[in-house]
């Protein structure tokens, strides 16, 4: 086949100057625009596609975290639970010790008070009762003489560290089995 070249002769030496150079590149299309914006449209979907991808990672390890962290709080609050028991335990203990202690410290208080009254106590009386109620001491009893309820009276003022606010009440004089007996009842503060 025969080429026949029409350009004017100007057009032809131009045409072979611009073949001698190699042409590298890519021919652009007319519609540029076109393919720029469905280019950054790709390159936005990509980024938000990362983006989504990370982010449900992250959620994925704070959920994990969270799990971890509940599983602990749980662990947590039952050793709680456990000292709360052994609180309560030793409240409990300590109230059973206090109330030991009490018990023993009026049992001495109280045996202490009975070895206290029998020194106090004169020869020829005698006593019917000893009543202790709310640290308030009430000591009844029998003599044959005036003389030796004040001998008792005064002993007892003299143990100020045991005893306190003495008052005399019912002194009663009557007969018993041919004799003249004496009732008092001596009233007063107990210290202990």
């Amino acid at each position: 086949m025969i080429e026949i070249n029409l350009l004017p002769e100007e057009e032809r030496k131009r045409k072979k100057l611009e073949s001698g150079i190699p042409k590298f590149g890519i021919k652009i299309p007319a519609n540029l625009s076109f393919f720029l914006t469905l280019g950054i449209g790709i390159l936005i979907f990509i980024i938000i596609f990362i983006i989504h991808f990370s982010q449900i990672g992250q959620i994925g390890q704070l959920k994990k975290k969270i799990a971890e962290k509940q599983n602990e709080l749980k662990k947590l609050q039952e050793e709680v639970a456990k000292v709360e028991k052994m609180k309560e335990k030793e409240s409990e203990i300590n109230l059973k010790i206090e109330t030991i202690k009490n018990l023993v410290n009026d049992k001495f208080s109280f045996a202490q008070l009975l070895d206290k009254i029998n020194q106090l106590l004169p020869e020829y009386v005698w006593l019917e009762e000893l009543t202790v109620k709310e640290k308030k001491l009430i000591i009844k009893g029998k003599t044959f003489s005036n003389l030796m309820i004040t001998d008792f009276l005064t002993s007892l003022k003299k143990e100020n560290d045991l005893f306190d606010n003495f008052v005399l009440k019912d002194i009663v004089n009557k007969p018993e089995g041919g004799y003249d007996v004496i009732s008092f009842e001596i009233n007063c503060t107990f210290k202990k």
